[in-house]
């Protein structure tokens, strides 16, 4: 067998007794150059971007994506409460400061209501159409509407409970008819402002003759 039997791309020219060489053309390039077809057995296969080592890869990691993607997930949403939490907050300050500004200036007035109170009641009883009092008692309702504008409001007194969170204790009562632990006496009126205690009442409260301190009288007798 001969070298051209071999190779069924060798064609014998009778004219040139010459060997041709058959070539597969698939094409030409831009520049006419003829492109031959590739030969199959130089095919590889390239399994880094697919085949069934990366198909078992990716079939592995989705579970790990998916958790990371629940644990991002959930991590946004607690941000999200935090942030809406602190916006509530931030709301709550900025209407307390509004609602309690005026807090300190009330509070250096009330001194001035004191006042006036303590020259209202000081007038000589069963003076009617006095006109400085007729003065000083329109100066007080006027100056109290006002301040009750801005929330001010006065505490009640005798008879209530006491209440460490709102009276301060002056003095004590063994003699008095009301139960024990009872304002029997408001020496300094209380007040609020909405719902803070501005300033705590001073106040007398029963109490047991067994729990009265030894300079302990009866209001009647003083």
């Amino acid at each position: 067998m001969t070298h051209r039997d071999m190779d069924p791309n060798l064609h014998h020219d009778a004219e040139t007794n010459e060997d041709i060489e058959i070539l597969e053309v698939v094409g030409v390039d831009e520049n006419g150059v003829p492109i031959a077809a590739a030969d199959p057995h130089d095919v590889e296969i390239d399994f880094e971007d697919g085949g069934p080592d990366a198909a078992a890869e990716l079939s592995m990691a989705s579970p790990r994506m998916a958790d990371e993607e629940e644990q991002l997930r959930e991590r946004m949403l607690r941000l999200l409460a935090d942030f809406e939490n602190f916006k509530k907050r931030i709301e709550r300050e900025r209407a307390d400061h509004s609602r309690y500004a005026t807090f300190a200036l009330v509070g250096r007035i009330l001194p001035v209501i004191d006042n006036l109170e303590r020259a209202i009641a000081a007038a000589r009883p069963g003076v009617q159409g006095d006109p400085l009092v007729e003065g000083l008692l329109l100066i007080h309702r006027q100056l109290l509407s006002e301040l009750e504008g801005e929330g001010l409001r006065g505490m009640n007194g005798v008879g209530e409970p006491f209440d460490p969170a709102r009276h301060e204790v002056v003095a004590t009562d063994a003699f008095s008819p009301l139960p024990p632990h009872t304002v029997t006496q408001v020496l300094q009126r209380g007040y609020f402002l909405h719902d803070r205690v501005l300033r705590p009442a001073m106040v007398c409260v029963r109490v047991d003759p067994s729990e009265a301190d030894a300079g302990a009288v009866d209001p009647k007798e003083s």
